[in-house]
């Protein structure tokens, strides 16, 4: 081989050596801006599909929350069929209302499937005027600062006095326990929709009552009888007389859903009075 042969010969080794490198070099370059470009491009939707508690705590509703949420709303849905056809029943501020009781002694014999409120026949009640008066302004006897009322109203957020005239006419009613015609005024407690439902009033031990809740236990009533009879009036049959309660509440009892005036013993409900428009 000459030398010019050589020549040509190493010249284009060097040069084939020269092109692997080239481009050895070119395509690792090429893939290490391939990874830097899949990094960034990850570390730009990483946070975008992060869930951290800070996020959380201020776009999304905690647990807690949500489970509050659902008791408001449940509360504010509640309702009963078994209420709402009772409550249709009751009567309005300025309607006359019989309030037919029956009373059976023992043995003898239910001709009707009525209700016992404390006496035997008809009563016909009317609640002539309800109206709520501040606190400050009522002159009872309770209204001082060793009576009940004082400590009740120091623990409503907000006490008034809910006063109410009514008459009441004895059409047939008698009692049949005590003196015949002898009537107790401590069957006109204050109520609301909550306590007609089924579930509630079949709960004595675990369900407060709405007027137990709002309202202080002890009510004025007048006329009344003297001393310890103050709950006892008596109304000859054909006689019609004129009353006055008032109920120490906290405001937001009239806020509750249908409150009402109700008629009974005990906790089982028959008859009322809406009390509703007091709240607008």
């Amino acid at each position: 081989m000459n030398k010019k042969a050589i020549i040509c010969t190493v010249a284009t080794l060097i040069l084939l050596v020269g092109a692997s490198v080239i481009y050895f070099t070119m395509d690792r370059s090429s893939e290490a801006e391939t990874e830097t470009e899949n990094s960034s491009s990850m570390s730009v939707v990483e946070p975008e599909s992060s869930n951290s508690p800070l996020e959380t705590s201020s776009e999304a509703p905690t647990e807690s929350e949500s489970q509050e949420s659902a008791s408001e709303a449940a509360s504010s849905e509640i309702g009963s069929p078994e209420a709402d056809a009772l409550i249709r029943t009751f009567a309005e501020i300025g309607e006359p209302y019989t309030l037919h009781s029956r009373y059976y002694n023992q043995g003898e014999a239910k001709t009707e499937d009525a209700p016992w409120l404390g006496w035997d026949g008809d009563l016909e009640l009317c609640i002539t005027d309800a109206i709520i008066k501040e606190y400050e302004e009522s002159d009872i006897k309770y209204n001082s600062d060793s009576s009940i009322w004082a400590r009740y109203a120091s623990d409503f957020e907000d006490p008034c006095i809910l006063h109410v005239e009514l008459s009441l006419k004895n059409v047939d009613a008698e009692n049949k326990n005590g003196v015949k015609y002898k009537f107790n005024a401590n069957m006109f407690v204050l109520s609301a929709y909550e306590d007609l439902i089924p579930e509630n009033q079949n709960n004595a031990e675990g369900y407060t009552t709405v007027g137990n809740y709002y309202s202080a236990y002890e009510t004025y009533f007048d006329p009344h009888g003297p001393g310890d009879d103050y709950w006892s009036f008596e109304l000859q049959p054909g006689e019609t007389q004129n009353f006055t309660i008032e109920f120490l509440i906290d405001r937001v009892y009239l806020s509750q859903k249908d409150p009402f005036l109700a008629i009974t013993p005990g906790r089982e409900i028959f008859y009322g009075v809406m009390l509703r428009d007091l709240a607008k």
